[in-house]
């Protein structure tokens, strides 16, 4: 039975979204408690994230056209596991906002790749359809690891749960290798 690029693309997204919503917004908590637990650190740390991912967002978009969608999201899907992991090793406010740097780059390139490529594996006739069942589909696996990240962070930490993170970003990236890329330079 032959599996479609979006199906794979659906499943390994839906993984990874489940792992976010794990850490989702308990993810602030953390980094404002290895920020200082100063709102201001907080700030800063978020503003350097979103500079730095705004700033990538059209090369991203620019270089998956020449090099291929498939290998910018593997590598940036197993960058985040690591990087998210480099959190623990967090000890000052230098630390937090550099690695907060080149997380909106990594997930800045990943967001925008992910983007185009679920434009690449959709059918234009039906694209409105098959994106919104996707985002159904993505979207529900996010909400329920949000109410699962809350019991899980609660019960066992921090810790753990970014290693849960790392462990499933990477098999979700790894399915990744099973897409067939149709549009290359």
């Amino acid at each position: 039975m032959k599996i479609s690029n979006l199906s794979i693309f659906t499943i390994s997204n839906s993984i990874l979204q489940f792992a976010g919503g794990l850490i989702g917004p308990f993810y602030i908590v953390y980094v404002q408690k290895i920020g200082g637990g100063s709102i201001e650190n907080l700030g800063i740390a978020f503003g350097i994230l979103g500079i730095f991912s705004a700033l990538t967002a059209y090369f991203a978009g620019k270089y998956s056209d020449k090099l291929g969608r498939k290998p910018l999201l593997i590598l940036t899907g197993y960058l985040s596991a690591i990087l998210f992991l480099l959190y623990l090793l967090v000890k000052t406010s230098l630390q937090l906002f550099v690695l907060q740097a080149v997380v909106g780059i990594v997930g800045s390139i990943f967001r925008v790749v992910s983007n185009v490529l679920l434009a690449d594996i959709t059918h234009h006739k039906i694209r409105g359809m098959q994106i919104g069942l996707y985002n159904l589909i993505v979207g529900g696996f996010t909400s329920l690891a949000l109410i699962a990240g809350g019991f899980l962070i609660g019960k066992i930490g921090f810790v753990v749960v970014f290693y849960i993170f790392a462990a499933l970003t990477i098999i979700a990236t790894t399915m990744l290798f099973l897409i067939k890329e149709t549009v290359r330079k």
